[in-house]
């Protein structure tokens, strides 16, 4: 028994040190209304006289007996944070949440099922990017690994985060003996605060302020309480002087955040983070940031898919989609597939008899069905025009929830001659505040985790009315706007691409009188998503971390010169070669890609790709420029070790993962070339693997490199 190591436990939660001799020691706790001593034996002496000694002070006394720290700790844990409730504290949050996803549906034999979607591990802990289907089993392996791990899970919006992050939530009953998670749902709200402050708050919610924060902090550290942060995106821009969040990049954003979370993963730590997929984890910045705290912690980051249409439908209704030549770009989305999966049968039939409309019968399908749940007197037309209105609000405050006060003053606010109309329809007499009250408990609005803020039930409902609204209203206000909220607009844009084609088309006339204050990658998503094809001209640029599908590079739209693609993947785009000059193409991936121009022989001048992959289709040889260096073969050897050496750390024998990116900044500027010649034919002989932009040495490049230096 380590007597000090045992002392500074006791202390750690709350115990003052009263008595110590070679046979015993006493801890006593002061709080709340009964005072405890907990005797602790050291040796094999009888410890009646001291029972009953602190017992006459009015102390409730125990007698312990602990083999080693280990065992105190687990006690101790066990006591403060009452871990005999966890299980059931857990199953009760889940089903809460479960019975939110299938409330607004008319059959009371549904069950909410969560459905596995594709997707890939990102690990420097391995020489291969892993593909899966089970992400909650690999989380949970993770989880049960020895040293700090921060957790990423990327989508993109509306592509199952939440309903991941409850998964892994629920799973910890397996481990509630000695493991109590901490869920925080963020949200951006009007209180914008710094994140340490959100964190802190969320844990005196969780624990009503009986536990104190260094305690639950302390135990975060040590991996007995599981952080998961849903929702890590939605504090983007809480950290920033408004001031000055025009000069600061993506990262800088988040640097702060990042900190408060850097500081907390030590020894056994576990964080999970949710976030829609963005350049913030996959640029150098933040690998820099990784690295600045020494491998203090491991990061494993997850990118979901999308979602398997197969796993989610019966084989009968599927058999109906590809029998009635259903395009599967019209519900590959999880909210629409849930739809699909509960409707009854004939509705079913009659749905995918028109694809394009599925997106509008599904709020039609919710909207009703609110009528005869709450016996709401307001027809759905109207419903959707009074929600409209709630999202456009939202994106003026920049918000995705606040108060349930606030929510219902804006419904007041923005409808009132409508809630006017129907309160003198209404069978019941009902004031406006009653009728707001109704609106407020709708299918549509959901209560954000353990408070009183309340926000859109999804991303996707969310993104659908806020685009149906920026169809409708002048949009004037954004033009004004110094720093646009693309991140809401964003889902506005990712939602209609499951609505119909002149949907998409008046949306993106809207928008599109604000791409010269998008971001590049936000203009380019507008774009993409809603016309299928690219407008405008890019110059010395650079895009990260994106997919393209099915959309078209013509000259005739578009043109980029000295731009730089780093991680995208482009499944089924066509390429017409006199778009692009000085361009390079690093870690990307083409899916089905082919080149437009019909007139096209040979190779495209000026393009450049870099570790890409094609799935042997030869795309890439006929894209790519054709004048490129090839080292000679006396210097092969040389600048194989030399590239090799990269993916080892300082100890010459740790193998890391490597950026395909950042490998020119190891390099002069006149090597690159004869760098890249010599790592495609590494990547080709197998002595390195890659996946968009991530690279790992593989077991025979690490033998090679050990047998050749």
């Amino acid at each position: 028994m380590n007597i000090s190591q045992l002392d500074s436990l006791f202390s750690q939660y709350g115990y003052e040190l009263k008595e110590q001799t070679p046979s015993y020691r006493v801890y006593l706790l002061h709080q709340g209304m009964y005072y405890g001593a907990e005797v602790l034996m050291l040796d094999e002496s009888d410890a009646t006289d001291i029972q009953k000694r602190y017992s006459r002070l009015g102390y409730s006394t125990k007698i312990q007996h602990f083999a080693n720290v280990r065992q105190a700790e687990s006690y101790l844990f066990k006591g403060f944070f009452k871990t005999e409730y966890t299980t059931v504290a857990i199953q009760h949050r889940y089903d809460e949440f479960a019975q939110r996803q299938i409330k607004h549906y008319a059959d009371p034999h549904i069950k909410y099922e969560y459905i596995n979607a594709p997707y890939s591990i990102y690990s420097e802990d391995n020489d291969s990017v892993i593909q899966g289907t089970d992400i909650v089993k690999s989380v949970n392996d993770i989880i049960n690994k020895k040293g700090a791990h921060l957790i990423i899970i990327e989508a993109a919006a509306g592509y199952g985060k939440t309903c991941t992050a409850f998964e892994i939530y629920k799973s910890f009953q397996r481990f509630s003996e000695n493991a109590k998670p901490l869920f925080t749902e963020l949200s951006r709200n009007r209180e914008a605060k710094l994140f340490k402050y959100v964190l802190l708050s969320e844990i005196d919610n969780e624990y009503k302020s009986t536990i104190g924060n260094d305690l639950v902090i302390y135990n975060i550290k040590k991996g007995r309480i599981p952080l998961i942060i849903d929702g890590f995106d939605e504090l983007l821009s809480k950290d920033i002087d408004p001031g000055n969040a025009g000069s600061l990049n993506e990262f800088e954003q988040v640097e702060t955040m990042l900190s408060t979370i850097g500081d907390l993963l030590t020894e056994d730590a576990k964080i999970i983070l949710t976030s829609r997929r963005t350049a913030i984890f996959a640029g150098s910045e933040f690998s820099e940031w990784v690295e600045s705290y020494n491998g203090n912690f491991d990061v494993v980051r997850f990118q979901l898919g999308k979602p398997n249409i197969q796993q989610w439908l019966k084989p009968e209704r599927y058999d109906l989609l590809t029998t009635n030549n259903v395009p599967l770009e019209y519900i590959s989305n999880p909210v629409l597939l849930t739809y699909l999966r509960n409707v009854y049968q004939e509705e079913f039939v009659k749905l995918i008899q028109e694809p394009e409309t599925i997106t509008e019968k599904y709020f039609e399908y919710l909207l009703n069905r609110e009528q005869e749940r709450q016996d709401l007197i307001i027809p759905y037309k109207d419903q959707m025009i009074i929600f409209e209105n709630l999202a456009k609000m939202f994106l003026e405050f920049n918000i995705t929830g606040d108060k349930r006060t606030f929510v219902k003053e804006l419904i007041v606010e923005y409808n009132r001659s409508k809630l006017l109309y129907y309160r003198e329809l209404s069978p019941t007499k009902q004031s406006i505040e009653e009728l707001a009250d109704t609106l407020t408990n709708h299918a549509l609005l959901d209560r954000i985790g353990n408070t009183d803020y309340v926000g859109f039930v999804n991303e996707f409902v969310f993104g659908y009315l806020l685009g149906k609204s920026l169809q409708k209203d002048n949009i004037g206000f954004l033009q004004k706007e110094q720093n646009l909220p693309e991140d809401l607009l964003e889902f506005a844009i990712v939602a209609f691409r499951f609505s119909s084609k002149d949907n998409r088309e008046k949306l993106w006339k809207k928008l599109s009188a604000l791409k010269c204050k998008m971001s590049l990658k936000h203009a380019m998503m507008l774009d993409g998503v809603l016309q299928g094809s690219i407008y405008g001209e890019y110059k010395e640029i650079g895009l990260n971390s994106y997919r393209f599908d099915k959309v078209a590079f013509s000259r005739q739209s578009c043109l980029f010169e000295n731009v730089s693609f780093v991680d995208i993947v482009f499944e089924e785009c066509t390429f017409d070669c006199e778009a692009f000059n000085q361009v390079t193409f690093t870690g990307c991936r083409f899916i089905d890609c082919q080149i437009s121009n019909s007139n096209h022989s040979g190779e495209c001048n000026h393009v450049y790709c870099y570790g890409c992959e094609d799935y042997s289709s030869d795309f890439i040889k006929q894209f790519k420029a054709d004048a490129q260096i090839v080292v000679p073969e006396e210097k092969q050897q040389a600048w194989e070790l030399k590239i090799l050496s990269k993916y080892f750390k300082v100890d010459g024998k740790s193998t890391k993962m490597k950026y395909i990116s950042h490998l020119k900044a190891e390099f002069e500027d006149t090597e690159i070339d004869e760098m890249y010649d010599v790592f495609e034919k590494l990547r080709r002989s197998g002595m390195i693997q890659t996946s968009g932009n991530n690279s790992f040495i593989t077991q025979v490049g690490i033998t090679y490199y050990h047998k050749n230096r």
